[in-house]
């Protein structure tokens, strides 16, 4: 099945998080195992990179290096440390576990250029079960302005791409 823009989910809790937002997007699809534990579902779209997307991740550290930025290493990329077990504040996948409930998890990380939140959230509603993941960035300066103009339309693909990947292999 293939992930879907939808809008702003009125049940996370994201509205919390990085207010005034400049930028935030929505994608849901439905949820082939709506029973597994939310590190399960996130883990299932964010634990499991293509390779054309370590590619560019390495290519955009690379590129961002050059302004003092960094990002997950080349061997974090390689082998995403998956556990059976996560605590705020501890890596999962590729970004920092900030709030973990039964229906939700949120991650994300600041930097001086932008701060990001991810939301992935389960909903069910009329017999079915979807998760939604959004995200939301608050820019600080003009860098951060810049990067996230060039980066969306890879983050808008790279997404879409992840849960439509993880519903056709049965990982969610």
């Amino acid at each position: 099945m293939k992930a879907i823009t939808c809008g702003f989910p009125i049940h996370t809790r994201l509205p919390s998080y990085l207010e005034p937002v400049t930028f935030w997007d929505a994608y849901t699809v439905d949820l082939v195992r709506p029973d597994q534990t939310m590190e399960q579902v996130y883990l299932g779209i964010f634990g499991y990179l293509p390779a054309v997307f370590k590619f560019l991740l390495r290519l955009r550290n690379r590129i961002v290096s050059v302004f003092g930025l960094s990002g997950p290493t080349a061997a974090e990329l390689h082998q995403i440390e998956i556990k059976s077990n996560y605590r705020v504040g501890e890596k999962i996948a590729l970004f920092t576990l900030l709030e973990s409930a039964q229906d939700e998890i949120i991650a994300g990380g600041d930097a001086k250029h932008l701060d990001f939140r991810v939301s992935v959230l389960r909903h069910r509603q009329g017999g079915r079960t979807h998760v939604i993941v959004t995200t939301v960035v608050k820019t600080h300066n003009l860098f951060g302005r810049c990067y996230l103009f060039l980066i969306k339309p890879f983050h808008r693909y790279g997404v879409k791409r992840l849960m439509s990947d993880a519903s056709a292999a049965g990982r969610i």
